[in-house]
């Protein structure tokens, strides 16, 4: 690869973070190759007696920048039972559809569901589509509201 090559290789791939750091309002850190998107959730997990707040870091990367802007994209969302239905519909009602080569699948725990996704596309199509899922699960201001008082 040329160093001009190289040169662009890299600036479309600090300018493709920067994108995905504002779409996701998180930090992006890039170590050897691999994007990694530094951002929390708190959920509210409740039963009859008890409700505590849990915040865990999500698991979303990107690698593998092709010239064509595309990438190996990944996540791994943690959400409540009750989320993983509005977070799929928003997933799929996204403006952009899923590329041809995706991956979803879900892993359930008590009181936690992992969903877990991997794509082939460009990385602001990913992180788009992640942020309005996220946002449809996000708490309202009058949920958190009841759930701590």
């Amino acid at each position: 690869m040329s160093y001009r090559k190289g040169l662009n290789h890299m600036q479309t791939a600090e300018t493709t973070s920067e994108n995905v750091s504002i779409l996701l309002d998180a930090e992006v850190e890039t170590i050897a190759g691999k994007h990694t998107v530094k951002k929390n959730r708190t959920l509210f997990i409740c039963d009859d007696k008890l409700c505590f707040a849990c915040t865990l870091e999500l698991d979303i990367s990107f690698k593998q920048l092709q010239p064509d802007g595309k990438a190996f994209n990944c996540a791994e969302i943690l959400l409540l039972p009750e989320e993983v239905e509005p977070f799929n519909s928003a997933l799929l009602d996204y403006q952009i559809p899923f590329p041809n080569k995706f991956r979803q699948w879900t892993v359930e725990n008590p009181h936690i569901v992992s969903v877990n996704l991997e794509t082939l596309e460009p990385p602001e199509h990913f992180a788009g589509r992640l942020a309005a899922a996220l946002n449809s699960v996000e708490p309202r201001e009058e949920q958190l509201n009841f759930k701590t008082s």
